[in-house]
């Protein structure tokens, strides 16, 4: 999954976000602070420019004096007693020059985004209407990848990369290392290659899985800063910063990528007043199953797991559907996904409002001669909630296919059709199917054969 690639390298954008705001443990206050604070930024994004991958190479290392060795053991040192996680086992450290750092990205980028994954993702995003039908996802998400570059820990290896100019430190780097050394110690000691898989069979448990790793070393990050940077290396933090890039990419993309550092830190600030460090330890031993439990994290503490949601068998020999249809994937999107479509698709109100009660979700993206059909079924907290998102998922795809021929707009159905797209949305109770395909005819189809 392409997420867990580029999350790693949005360090220098924390620190951007966070260098006013470095006591932000000490004063009881929202996170969401800081979220708004970027999103201003985006009105001054620039214009991403044409990215270009470079062939793989050898990355040789840069060196590091004696006192920049000692002050990482240091830092280690400060992170493993702030953490109260002792390491097992020392942990290898890198030091790339910035464009040999960028190639190790952009290696294991397309090693590990499978051919797959991108078909999937690329025509979803596309269907939903998230994506223009001329954007790649692959390069919108290198650009991220190659502009934004500090360190990461690779949990493969076992080692610590981390980008060095000549072999000086510097605050970010600084922040970086202790950012990255606490997901060492995560690894050491709950496992993150069992406990984030790299090919998860549920996005949304993935992401809040990721929302648990990086709030809680952006936990460590800032409390380590506050108690060892001074005041002028606190302002100098992300000064010069890259973020075009990812500001300037699609609204889902970008919030998405910095949902574990902001509603993740957020999470795990409120764990950590109400528990300490080994309350944190426990939500790892007892990880959180959606994002909506890291929304709402009255829902994790309540033990309220997602709704299991499944489809019935609609393609391939088999399918409901009859022959040539052919299933591209099928998986989970969860409330911050739906929030998000919502909001790119709206605005930010009605987005919050339409996916806060989520319960459940499954979808199948479909390929029938060429052309894709996708299905979402959902179920919600009660039927007030579903009522909720079918209103404002309604409203989605009229703005998604303005001046589409409205063929019934009830409380419990609403249908478009466009020149080459036709929706069906429908709702029972507490569960709605969505469905957006090529045709009138296959959006019918595919809306009775779900069971709506």
């Amino acid at each position: 999954m392409w997420r867990t690639y580029v999350i790693c390298v949005l360090i220098g954008l924390l620190l951007v976000s966070s260098g006013s705001s470095i006591v932000l443990l000490r004063q009881v206050i929202s996170s969401q602070a800081e979220v708004d604070r970027l999103r201003q930024q985006v009105k001054l994004a620039a214009t991403p420019a044409v990215v270009t991958t470079a062939p793989a190479v050898p990355v040789p290392t840069v060196a590091v004096s004696g006192g920049d060795a000692a002050l990482l053991q240091q830092i280690e040192t400060n992170v493993a007693t702030l953490r109260g996680l002792q390491p097992k086992a020392s942990v290898p450290l890198r030091f790339l020059d910035p464009p040999a750092l960028q190639r190790f990205f952009v290696d294991r980028f397309n090693q590990d985004y499978l051919p797959s994954e991108r078909e999937s993702d690329q025509k979803l995003l596309s269907t939903l209407g998230i994506i223009n039908p001329d954007e790649s996802v692959v390069q919108i998400l290198l650009g991220v990848l190659q502009e934004q570059i500090i360190g990461i820990y690779n949990q493969d290896d076992k080692v610590m990369y981390l980008v060095a100019d000549s072999g000086q430190l510097g605050p970010d780097e600084k922040g970086t290392f202790a950012h990255e050394f606490d997901h060492a110690l995560q690894d050491q000691y709950f496992d993150l290659t069992v406990l984030a898989p790299k090919h998860p069979d549920n996005d949304d448990r993935s992401l809040a899985i990721d929302a648990l790793t990086e709030g809680d070393a952006t936990l460590i990050q800032r409390l380590w800063a506050q108690q060892n940077l001074s005041a002028d290396e606190i302002n100098q933090l992300g000064k010069g910063a890259a973020m075009s890039r990812l500001l300037s990419a699609p609204l889902f993309l970008r919030e998405q990528l910095l949902f574990p550092y902001t509603d993740g830190f957020s999470f795990a600030r409120q764990i950590y007043q109400a528990f300490g460090f080994s309350g944190i330890d426990d939500v790892f031993r007892n990880p959180p199953q959606s994002t909506a439990q890291i929304l709402h994290i009255d829902k994790y503490r309540a033990h309220i797991a997602p709704m299991e949601v499944s489809l019935p068998d609609l393609a391939g020999e088999t399918g409901s559907l009859g022959p040539g249809w052919r299933s591209i994937k099928s998986n989970v999107l969860g409330e911050l996904d739906l929030r998000l479509i919502l909001t790119q698709l709206t605005d930010s109100t009605r987005g919050v409002r339409g996916a806060s009660g989520w319960a459940g979700d499954r979808w199948q993206l479909l390929d029938k001669d060429g052309r894709q059909a996708l299905v979402i079924k959902s179920v919600w907290d009660s039927e007030n909630e579903a009522r909720t998102f079918f209103d404002t998922f309604a409203l989605a795809m009229k703005n998604r296919f303005s001046g589409a021929k409205e063929e019934e707009a009830t409380s419990t159905r609403q249908a478009l059709t466009a020149t080459t797209a036709a929706t069906e949305l429908r709702r029972s109770g507490a569960t709605v199917v969505t469905v957006i395909a090529f045709d009138r005819a296959s959006a019918e189809a595919i809306a009775t054969v779900v069971g709506l």
